[in-house]
């Protein structure tokens, strides 16, 4: 791991607080007709079944099932929720069940069109901001966890945490692990205490918070600048201008690592809630 990022790591006072209580379920499905319909089931049978016959009448959560066809369909029902983000503030959770992208980019839809990370991230950040960081995703998706890469950390962070897998999934480890973690989110209303009790079991689900997708966010950045050569060029030429001087090689990476904090804090105060 690069210094910079250790030095990062040490000042940045780093705080976590245990959040996660959920009011609200929402489960987006978009798979071809051939094959098993894994949120209609995880719905039926667990989220509906659970919430209607197990909670209190004046706890219940709410809940709602879009099985969505294409990229369009999809992209107008999370912006319904952008509109309506304010009734959802005590906290809300989108489950995903489709494809990822064989090349990390994003997710497949039943029509084979793709919506990118980036894509979602920007339309999760309205909803994350008006719900003031209390939008939880889950994915029970192939390599769910590349959600990161869409993350602009000059923005504020699209959504509090997110439960996905890194690798591909079946459909039975799916149906499993999922059924255990909304029926322990159903009782306990927590995701991040539900999550808990499924990481007891094993499982190739995890969760990543919001702390933890900048900090990835960031590796990201670094290795990008560390590569750049105009962003090099351009600390010389500027080190040079004020100096009278051009930097060694030593003084240039200790002026690229005074960059790199600074840019962090940027990012972190831009990032953070």
């Amino acid at each position: 791991m690069s210094s910079v990022f250790l030095y990062v790591l040490l000042f940045s006072n780093i705080q976590i607080y245990m959040i996660g209580n959920i009011k609200h379920i929402v489960v987006f499905e978009s798979l071809p007709e051939n094959e098993k319909k894994t949120g209609e089931e995880l719905y039926n049978d667990c989220i509906s079944r659970h919430i209607n016959y197990f909670q209190d009448d004046n706890k219940k959560m709410s809940h709602r099932y879009f099985n969505v066809h294409n990229k369009a369909t999809l992209t107008e029902l999370i912006k319904y929720y952008q509109v309506n983000a304010e009734f959802f503030c005590n906290g809300l959770l989108f489950h995903f069940e489709m494809h990822g992208a064989m090349d990390y980019s994003g997710l497949v839809l039943a029509d084979g069109s793709l919506i990118t990370w980036k894509e979602l991230v920007e339309l999760f950040r309205p909803i994350n901001i008006s719900t003031k960081n209390n939008l939880f995703i889950t994915m029970a998706t192939c390599y769910g966890r590349y959600l990161y890469k869409g993350v602009d950390a000059y923005k504020k962070s699209p959504y509090s945490g997110y439960i996905s897998a890194s690798k591909e999934v079946l459909v039975d480890e799916i149906l499993e692990d999922f059924t255990l973690l909304f029926e322990e989110l159903i009782s306990r209303y927590n995701i991040i205490e539900a999550y808990l009790e499924l990481e007891k079991k094993g499982s190739n689900f995890y969760y990543k918070d919001s702390e933890t997708t900048f900090e990835d966010a960031f590796l990201l950045t670094i290795e990008q600048h560390k590569n750049d050569l105009q962003f090099k060029e351009e600390i010389l030429l500027d080190t040079e201008k004020n100096t009278g001087k051009r930097p060694t090689e030593e003084e240039f990476q200790f002026i690229f690592d005074k960059v790199i904090i600074d840019i962090y804090k940027k990012q972190k105060e831009s990032f953070n809630f």
